[in-house]
């Protein structure tokens, strides 16, 4: 099972890898997808299946996401939790390893109020250069455009 969501709200770590402001902070995650779930259940393992899998889809997203949700993306994040896993899959799939969270989750009310457990977090730019464009005072008009549907 694989599946991508919108991009995490905050993460401090990816902020300060792409280099944005406090500005670009909140009006760029839609150029950002989150890989949110991705499960090989243990009957199915082969080896180098899940960084092939994982190759497969960054190819792919590029177009389906824009068809989708009429936006273009240029990186995708990954989560994970080092106290169960340690990103190979991810790393295998050329995914950089930015540092970790701070551990806060979001809940109705804001935030925890205590840091639970920090992840991991990767990054996958889906062009050369995804951080630069993220960071880019002025974004080009046919980022700033939602996609023709």
């Amino acid at each position: 099972m694989l599946s991508f969501s919108a991009a995490a709200w905050k993460c401090g770590v990816r902020d300060r890898w792409i280099g944005w402001d406090f500005r670009h902070q909140y009006d760029r995650p839609g150029l950002i997808a989150n890989n949110s779930r991705f499960l090989i259940l243990p009957d199915w393992h082969r080896p180098n299946l899940g960084s092939k899998v994982l190759s497969l889809c960054q190819e792919r997203i590029v177009a389906d996401w824009p068809d989708r949700f009429g936006k273009r993306i240029l990186l995708l994040e990954t989560f994970v939790d080092p106290s169960r896993f340690q990103g190979t899959v991810c790393r295998a799939a050329n995914g950089m390893c930015l540092g970790l969270t701070q551990g806060f989750r979001r809940t109705r009310a804001g935030y925890t109020a205590h840091s639970e457990s920090p992840k991991l977090v990767f990054a996958g730019p889906l062009q050369r250069d995804a951080p630069a464009q993220l960071s880019r005072s002025f974004l080009p008009p046919p980022m700033l455009k939602e996609c023709p549907e």
